[in-house]
C-alpha cells in the first residue's frame, strides 16, 4: 500500500546553503551557519542581528505584511497594479500576487531557520559570554521570534478559529533538519506558539534590561537597556501572548498579558515607566509614534521607509474615503499627522516615510534624546490596549472596556468627547473594531482582525461592497510547500 509522505519542499529551498545569501558577514563566504561563526559572544549577538534583518525584508515586515499585501486585502488603499488588486479582491491564488505570498513564506522560514540554528548553538556553547544573562537575552529572542513569525503564517494559512474544523496546513518547525516535518493542526501550532512564548518570557525575566529602571545602561549595542524596544523585549513577548490568547478566544488569558505590559503604561512613577501615549505636544515629526512601540524592527532607509515613499509620495497612492471617514475630526493627531489631500483621496505622507524620526526614544547618559531611522511598527500600546478592552467586553466587563478604549481615545483626539451612557456590549465591539482601523492603518494587523471576527462584507476602494467568505481570508498554501513521495 502506497503512503504519501509530506515532505516541505521549502525546507530545501531554505536550506543552510540557500539562505547563505542573507547571513553574509563580510563577503568571504562566512556565514551564520557555519559552526566556525560562533566563536564568540559577538558572533551570537549578531547572528541575532540577522534575524531581525531578515524580518525587515520587502517581503516580510518591510512590506508584504505591512504596506503592501495585507492593507491592500484590508480595503484601506485603493489598488493600483495586478498585484495590489489581486490583494483587493482576496485573491491569492492570482498568479502574480501568489509569487509574492511563495516569496514571503520562503521568508519567513528562513527567519525560523536562522533562529532555530541560534538556539541549537547556543545551547550547547562552551562560550562564555561577559555580560552577566547576555546568552538568555539571545535565547529568549529568538525563541520568541521564531514564534512570532510561525503565528502570522498560522493566521495567514490556517482558517480562523471560529470556522477551523481541524484544518492540517503548516509544520511548526523547531530545528534545522532536511527531515519530513508534519503538517499539524492549528490547535498543535497554538500549543508550541505558546510554549516557545512561555520560554522566552522566562528565560527574558532572569536578564532583559527593559527590567531596569528607566535611562539604565545595561551592557552594549543592543543589550542596552534604551535600545530594548528594538528587539523583542520581556514586554513585547507578553503583549505578543496577549495578542495569540485574543486569536485563540482566551480572553481571561489576554487581558493578564496585556496588563503586563499596561502596567508600565499606566505608572507615574518615571522610574518604572516604560511606554507612553503620544499626544499633540509629543509627536513633531516622529509620525511612526514611537513612544507608543512595545516592540518595533529597525528598518533601514532603503526598507519600509523608502517602500512609503514610493507609494504615497512618488506614485500618490491612495487610501479610502471610508478609512479617512473613520476618524472622528481634524483634531484625532493620527489623521492630522498621517493624512493629506491627494486629488478627490487621501494618501499617508509621513508614518513611516524617511521624514520619520524616532525622537524621545533612545537616550544618553546626560536624559538627551537621540534620533534614530524608522522602525517597523511590530506590536504597539494602541493594539495591547484594544486586546485588552475586547476581551473586557466579551467578559461582559463592558463598562471596564469602555472606560480603557475612552482612555486611549482621549489621548489621540484633543477634541474627544465622552459617548452618551447606554452603550451595550455590541456596540462597544464596534466602537473598539473602528478605533482598531484608526490606530492600525499600515501595519498589517487589521486583515487578521477581520478574518479573526468573520466579517462577512468590505467596503471596497472605489466604494462598492466587497462580500468575502470565510475561506477567502486564509490563503492557498504554496502549490510545492508540500511534496508527496511515494
Amino acid at each position: 500500500m502506497k503512503k504519501s509522505i509530506f515532505f516541505l519542499n521549502v525546507l530545501l529551498l531554505i536550506s543552510l546553503s540557500s539562505c547563505n545569501d542573507y547571513f553574509d558577514k563580510t563577503g568571504d563566504e562566512q556565514h551564520i551557519t557555519d559552526k566556525k561563526f560562533f566563536g564568540d559572544e559577538t558572533a551570537f549577538a549578531s547572528a541575532l542581528t540577522d534575524c531581525y534583518n531578515l524580518m525587515r525584508l520587502r517581503n516580510l515586515y518591510g512590506g508584504m505584511l505591512t504596506l503592501e499585501m495585507m492593507e491592500f486585502a484590508d480595503q484601506d488603499m485603493a489598488p493600483h497594479d495586478a498585484v495590489t488588486s489581486a490583494a483587493a479582491r482576496l485573491d491569492f491564488a492570482d498568479a502574480a500576487l501568489s509569487a509574492r505570498v511563495d516569496s514571503l513564506m520562503h521568508a519567513a522560514y528562513c527567519v525560523v531557520t536562522a533562529c532555530n540554528k541560534l538556539i541549537s548553538e547556543a545551547e550547547r556553547t562552551k562560550v562564555v559570554f561577559t555580560h552577566s544573562g547576555q546568552k538568555n537575552i539571545i535565547m529568549g529572542e529568538a525563541y520568541a521570534l521564531r514564534a512570532a513569525v510561525q503565528f502570522d503564517l498560522l493566521r495567514l494559512f490556517h482558517p480562523a478559529p471560529a470556522t477551523d474544523t481541524g484544518f492540517r496546513g503548516l509544520p511548526y518547525i523547531t530545528q534545522t533538519s532536511t527531515k519530513a516535518p508534519e503538517a499539524l493542526a492549528t490547535a498543535e501550532i497554538l500549543q508550541r506558539v505558546n510554549a516557545d512564548l512561555a520560554h522566552a518570557a522566562q528565560l527574558l525575566k532572569t536578564a532583559d534590561p527593559i527590567l531596569k529602571p528607566r535611562n539604565t545602561i545595561v551592557g552594549v549595542g543592543e543589550f542596552d537597556r534604551r535600545l530594548r524596544t528594538f528587539q523583542m523585549n520581556y514586554y513585547a513577548v507578553k503583549a505578543v501572548q496577549a495578542r495569540v490568547a485574543l486569536w485563540q478566544g482566551n480572553y481571561e488569558t489576554a487581558v493578564a498579558q496585556a496588563d503586563s505590559v499596561l502596567a508600565h503604561l499606566q505608572n507615574t512613577a518615571s522610574r518604572y515607566r516604560l511606554f507612553y501615549w503620544v499626544t499633540p505636544g509629543h509627536y513633531g515629526s516622529d509620525f511612526s509614534f514611537s513612544r507608543e512601540y512595545v516592540f518595533g524592527i529597525a528598518s533601514k532607509p532603503d526598507g519600509l521607509a523608502r517602500l512609503s515613499d514610493d507609494m504615497f509620495k512618488a506614485k500618490g497612492i491612495q487610501t479610502t474615503t471610508s478609512l479617512r471617514d473613520i476618524y472622528a475630526d481634524n483634531a484625532d493627531i493620527r489623521y492630522r499627522s498621517w493624512f493629506r489631500q491627494h486629488g478627490n483621496g487621501y494618501a499617508m505622507s509621513n508614518k513611516f516615510g524617511t521624514a520619520t524620526l524616532l525622537t524621545d526614544y533612545v537616550y544618553s547618559t546626560s536624559g538627551t534624546a537621540s534620533n534614530l531611522p524608522a522602525a517597523i511598527p511590530y506590536i504597539k500600546l494602541g493594539e495591547v490596549m484594544l486586546i485588552k478592552a475586547e476581551a473586557l467586553n466579551e467578559m461582559g466587563q463592558t463598562s471596564a472596556a469602555r472606560s480603557l478604549l475612552e482612555e486611549m481615545q482621549s489621548y489621540k483626539d484633543v477634541s474627544y468627547a465622552r459617548r452618551a451612557i447606554g452603550v451595550t456590549k455590541d456596540m462597544l465591539r464596534e466602537m473598539i473594531y473602528d478605533e482598531a482601523r484608526r490606530d492600525l492603518f499600515g501595519e498589517g494587523q487589521l486583515f487578521y482582525l477581520y478574518k479573526r471576527i468573520g466579517l462577512t462584507s468590505l467596503q471596497a476602494a472605489d466604494g462598492s461592497t466587497r462580500t468575502v467568505s470565510a475561506g477567502q481570508y486564509t490563503l492557498p498554501l504554496p502549490a510545492d510547500l508540500y511534496k508527496a513521495v511515494q
